[in-house]
């Protein structure tokens, strides 16, 4: 056996030093010991820095090495961190912290702080995160123990946002779009682009494309585009005409949203949307397109002026606009959508909601805020005696005019069939209005899942305070990718009645009994209704006369 020497500094075999060489005395082996000591404590403190993340090593957190998987439909993108001070941070003095990525990132689209929970081993959400360099930061009003910044795998893909010219986008559009249309332009007769732009500031993460528009609401448009389509020249003059506008305004793509074209446009449009592409591309920019949703007939599908299979080729994206007719939006989309999809990759496509109810009736469909809508639901008038006077302690009727059940009116209501919210209402003829909210959109987002599209569009995102917040069931979808389907509570859809002064009874069906009070004077009957999100209430004043005396009446005498 041989017997194989210590490799250790202080060996009592060893003939040399720590570095080699012969020993000199006896204090080699207390100072060799103590080199290692050091080596080993600064070992130690180099694998806990490595381990903390070294200089992302906030006070408060630092990172722990615990291996923890995330949820499904998730990923890491920083170590988990564990906080450090041995008292938590007070409630309701939120502080800011900085956590180093352990992957590179273009935005900071779905990334949120998460805290988690050991003991039943569940993440949950603490505040979104942003991006600064190579670092996720974000304000947090607790302090968990384990922290972590994840990123939603499963995402609802592309965010569209239009705006009007000028407009400002929806506080709660912050931070979530990817891509905006400022409708800023209309084609000109001579092919050249009227218009100007937007002056809007958006962070690196949103693609900024403007539109060029036009719509059969504007009488003059749709004969100029058939006339910009109608020859080779006309259509090369025209994407000429738009490259010059890309250029000097350093847009890095472009919207077209040409709109209410006729049959005969088909190749024409076709021929410009693909010389378009390819010179936007030529120059690494992007072309994206809005264009209506086809017509169900009878047998088949009806792209109508759209060639959507070679449009899809040409253009990176592709915005279904709002289809308008809620009354058959649930049985047609499903056909269209499933039709598109076999045309088009279906990532291109964008399905677009909208914040504007709709009303329909033998004349057409418009839409209309959600404002105008609850006025028209809220029109108030009363039922008085033959001469319209209202007398003290008397027994009156006050009438919600459009939505009067007595009338054979629905009353707001919510529709299974149309997954809306929606009253009916006589002017001329009868009318029935849509209103998207919260619920409704929910629905309709519910189609961009179903059928694996490329992301949604909010025909309007800006602060107009007129339209109905549908920013509350985009959020969740942007967050998760999942809709949220939930229908209102009957009981908020009903009319509420209040009355300055004497009691009110009845009101569900649209019309209250008002027994007025015993003093004349001008009181207030107030109508509130809500369409399961919001409530709008109207006012009307009534003068509430004295009831004349009594006229004595003379009896004749007899003698």
């Amino acid at each position: 056996m041989t017997r194989r020497s210590s490799q250790l500094p202080w060996s009592g075999r060893s003939t040399g030093n720590l570095y080699g060489g012969p020993r000199h005395s006896g204090i080699g082996r207390p100072v060799a010991l103590g080199l290692i000591v050091l080596g080993v404590v600064a070992l130690l403190v180099f694998l806990f820095m490595r381990m903390c993340g070294g200089e992302s090593c906030t006070e408060e957190y630092c990172a722990s090495g615990t291996a923890v998987a995330p949820p499904e439909g998730y990923e890491l993108v920083t170590k988990v961190y564990e906080y450090q001070r041995d008292e938590p941070i007070p409630a309701g003095n939120s502080f800011t912290i900085s956590l180093e990525l352990t992957k590179e990132l273009e935005d900071s689209r779905n990334l949120s702080f998460y805290q988690y929970l050991p003991e039943t081993e569940v993440w949950e959400p603490l505040a979104p995160a942003t991006l600064e360099g190579e670092h996720a930061v974000g304000s947090l009003a607790s302090s968990p123990l384990q922290i972590a910044v994840l990123r939603r795998l499963s995402q609802a893909g592309h965010v569209v946002a239009y705006l009007p010219n000028g407009g400002t986008l929806h506080p709660s559009a912050m931070g979530k779009i990817t891509i905006l249309h400022t409708r800023d332009f209309k084609p000109a007769a001579d092919g050249a682009i009227e218009g100007t732009r937007s002056q809007v500031q958006v962070d690196k993460s949103v693609a900024w494309y403007p539109v060029i528009s036009a719509d059969a609401r504007d009488q003059s448009a749709i004969p100029i585009v058939n006339g910009i389509l109608s020859s080779a020249g006309s259509r090369s003059n025209h994407v000429q005409q738009i490259m010059k506008l890309v250029t000097e305004n350093q847009f890095a793509g472009i919207d077209i949203a040409y709109l209410d074209l006729q049959p005969g446009d088909r190749t024409g449009f076709t021929l410009f949307a693909i010389d378009l592409a390819n010179a936007l591309h030529a120059q690494g920019k992007i072309l994206t397109l809005t264009l209506p949703a086809p017509v169900k007939a009878q047998d088949r599908i009806d792209e109508g002026a759209y060639d959507w299979a070679q449009l899809g080729k040409a253009a990176d994206v592709v915005k279904i606009n709002p289809y308008r007719d809620q009354s058959t939006y649930r049985q047609v989309m499903p056909e269209v959508l499933e039709y598109l999809r076999s045309v088009v990759e279906p990532t291109k496509l964008v399905l677009t909601v909208s914040p504007y109810a709709t009303e329909k009736a033998v004349d057409g469909i418009r839409t209309m805020s959600l404002t105008e809508a609850m006025v028209i639901a809220t029109s108030l008038g009363l039922r008085a005696g033959a001469d319209g006077k209202v007398m003290t302690s008397s027994n009156i009727t006050i009438v919600a005019t459009n939505i009067d059940r007595d009338e054979n009116l629905s009353g707001v209501k919510w529709s299974p069939e149309t997954a809306s919210v929606f009253f009916t209402y006589k002017l001329q003829t009868g009318r029935t209005v849509w209103i998207e909210n919260f619920y409704s959109i929910g629905f309709k987002l519910e189609f961009i899942s179903r059928y694996g599209l490329g992301g949604v569009g909010v025909e309007d995102a800006s602060g107009n305070e007129t339209l109905g917040n549908i920013w509350t069931a985009l959020d969740p979808f942007i967050t998760s990718g999942q809709p949220v389907l939930m229908q209102p509570n009957p009981q908020d859809l009903e009319p509420q009645w209040a009355v300055s002064a004497g009691t009110a009874e009845g009101g569900a069906d649209g019309s209250m009994d008002w027994a007025t009070p015993a003093q004349p004077g001008t009181y207030t009957v107030t109508l509130t209704l809500s369409d399961g999100v919001a409530l709008f209430e109207n006012q009307i004043p009534v003068d509430v006369q004295a009831r004349p005396a009594a006229t004595a009446t003379a009896t004749p005498g007899t003698g």
